[in-house]
């Protein structure tokens, strides 16, 4: 990233000296633009109500402007155009996707698309089987002798006919329990309680009944369940079908937008997917993990739970998505944002992960016009750098940002306004952008035009247009130095992902942009200090510290990105298996500093005495010395530190 910023600095002083002194300019030496440096865009079609000469010439406008993609991201429609609508996969909608690529190839433009219409997946197609599930919890009480006359069925009168019995466990007051699912028929329970009192807790796995959010004409259903592999791939049948039928030439990248997918906490396997994982049988310890009061045990009970949904999310979507891409010979574009799992994780199972802006950017700029609907930025440098760091540390070359989202309003925003937004997502390791968006509208409509309320609107009907060219070219200029470069970022920081998994929250946590400042504080504190002191860094997960090596007392990780430092940011859950690996590249002579003090615990639930005792023997091999390095201060001694763990006052 480093080396981001100085190419940055160079821009801005050649383009001085350009300006300065014209007999320089021979001297000038650009790296060759093409179509990825140019700017992309969301192409909204409203409705899909589309056709091929309206298609050309919206084209024709954006290619001359100079973006460089488009993402095909059908929503739904104009009112009153209903006649003119076009189903989502249907033979006229692919003729229409074919003649866009067709015209995309005459132009030197690439055609994105969307893996289904509005956000997130999911459809006409989705069966309550495959759709987005909840975890609906019933108890009752029967005494020695007592028969359940009640039915088990759930209490929400929408959810009886389509919830199905995950299991019931029956808990005494003395500490036995009973799996009493399988005596559990026609929704009766054929079974007389022993001696004492039983609390019976049933476990259902409901729907969220919620619909793809902005759907398109033969888009409009039930949400996918991205933990359910059969159910994802079972969606994708339908793409891969409508390509091959039609011999349609397949996007450069399908898009996932940000992960908005509600209440969806369960899935019908995730009983058996977590025993398998954790070692022990979740609905054995149900009144604890159903605990609102809280305590040690329910937190690591649900931090247990949290991690399961976690690998469900990158294991049964996030990889077989890819990979069915990649057998459709084409690539993903991923925003895991607001999932609920390890994002950097997520971001680096994808060939190109993507950010989000998400408000105004002022930096105390004098000047810059701010008003009554400027949103606040929550989308700062610590957020957005998760998905650079994904693509450094495995060696991706692009990282792509969804660009100016809810600046302000369509006709309200100037590229003032926009600029200080693009720059910090360059300096955030950005060097592919997406606006947000650009909508399709037919030569004939009323201006100005059709418009999806998403801004800032990047179309020839906005004012914003007649200055567009100098501005698209100012980002295919810097991207094509950002591209052309390699990370080079100073440190790596441990995301704590334990000590927020164990932060009770209710059930389910969701990493979502508004919320980060809340789920790591510590975090973001050392990130910001960081960059405050004129270095740069990367994220770095459990999962790909383990695959981390060193290489002369420097950092070397699976994308062959180098670098001088981990940092352990105040960490206080880490897995044995993590505490090891640091030892393990501390004695191999790489730079390990802890900030504040050692991990205090082991995470998680299952053999916790034991793990305990082997942490424990970890830590005792750790230097009991405090180094003199000061966060706000002394950086630059990491770098000349020799190999070895350090901990900081």
């Amino acid at each position: 990233m480093l080396s981001y910023l100085k190419n940055a600095c160079s821009i801005s002083l050649i383009l001085f000296a350009a300006f300065s002194l014209e007999s320089c300019q021979t001297n000038i030496q650009w790296p060759e633009e093409s179509v990825d440096t140019k700017p992309g865009t969301r192409w909204w079609w409203m409705g899909s109500a589309v056709d091929k000469t309206n298609l050309s010439k919206n084209m024709e406008a954006y290619a001359d402007a100079g973006i460089g993609s488009l993402e095909i991201t059908p929503i739904y429609g104009i009112q009153g155009n209903d006649s003119n609508e076009i189903d989502f996969l249907s033979d006229k909608w692919m003729q229409m996707y074919i003649h866009s690529q067709q015209e995309a190839l005459r132009l030197g433009m690439k055609i994105d698309m969307n893996t289904g219409t509005g956000w997130p997946f999911g459809g006409p197609d989705i069966t309550p089987t495959d759709a987005a599930s909840k975890l609906l919890v019933k108890e009752f009480n029967l005494s020695t002798g007592e028969r359940l006359k009640e039915l088990i069925i759930p209490e929400e009168n929408r959810q009886k006919e389509i919830a199905t019995l995950a299991c019931l466990m029956a808990f005494s007051e003395k500490g036995e329990k009973l799996d009493l699912t399988n005596q559990v028929s026609q929704h009766k329970l054929h079974w007389q309680a022993p001696k004492g009192k039983w609390k019976l807790i049933a476990l259902f796995e409901g729907n969220t009944f919620q619909q793809v959010k902005r759907a398109a004409p033969g888009g409009k259903g039930l949400v996918l369940n991205h933990f359910s592999e059969k159910s994802v791939l079972k969606y994708l049948h339908k793409f891969t079908h409508a390509f091959k039928e039609r011999n349609a030439p397949v996007p450069n990248y399908f898009f996932n937008d940000s992960y908005e997918v509600y209440q969806a906490d369960w899935t019908p396997h995730l009983l058996t997917a977590f025993e398998k994982m954790q070692g022990y049988r979740l609905q054995d310890y149900l009144p604890q993990f159903l605990d609102t009061s809280g305590g040690d045990t329910t937190a690591r009970l649900i931090s247990d739970y949290r991690e399961t949904l976690s690998e469900l999310l990158l294991q049964n979507f996030t990889i077989p998505w890819t990979q069915w891409a990649h057998d459709m010979k084409s690539k993903t574009r991923n925003q895991a944002h607001g999932s609920p799992a390890n994002l950097i994780d997520i971001y680096a199972a994808v060939d190109i992960p993507e950010c989000e802006g998400f408000g105004l950017s002022d930096f105390h700029i004098n000047g810059l016009r701010s008003d009554s609907l400027t949103r606040h930025n929550d989308s700062d440098l610590s957020m957005l750098k998760y998905a650079s760091s994904a693509a450094h540390i495995t060696g991706k070359r692009f990282t792509s940002s969804e660009t100016f989202t809810w600046l302000t309003e369509h006709f309200r925003t100037s590229f003032s306004q926009c600029k200080p937004d693009l720059d910090l997502m360059f300096v955030s390791g950005v060097n592919r952008v997406y606006f947000h968006g650009t909508t399709y509208s037919p030569e004939d409509a009323i201006w100005p035009g059709w418009k999806f309320y998403a801004s800032i609107d990047m179309s020839p009907s906005n004012p914003l247009w007649c200055n567009a060219k100098p501005f698209f070219k100012y980002i295919s200029r810097v991207q094509s130095f950002m591209q052309m470069g390699k990370p080079d970022n100073d440190f790596l920081v441990y995301l704590p992902i334990y000590d927020m998994w164990h932060d009770l929250d209710g059930r389910m946590l969701m990493f979502s942009i508004h919320k980060m400042k809340e789920r790591a504080p510590e975090f973001i504190n050392v990130v910001n200090e960081i960059s405050q002191a004129g270095y740069d860094m990367d994220y770095i997960s459990d999962q790909l510290i383990s695959t981390t090596q060193t290489d002369n007392h420097s950092l070397l990780t699976s994308g062959g990105s180098s670098y001088k430092a981990i940092i352990v940011p105040s960490a206080h859950k880490m897995p044995i298996e993590t505490l090891q690996k640091l030892i393990d590249l501390a004695q191999q002579g790489a730079k390990v500093v802890f900030l504040n003090d050692y991990p205090t615990d082991v995470p998680g639930f299952s053999n916790l005495n034991k793990r305990r005792k082997q942490f424990k023997t970890l830590i005792n091999m750790l230097p009991p010395h405090k180094s003199d390095l000061a966060l706000s201060t002394h950086w630059g001694k990491v770098a000349s530190l020799p190999g070895q763990i350090s901990k900081t006052p």
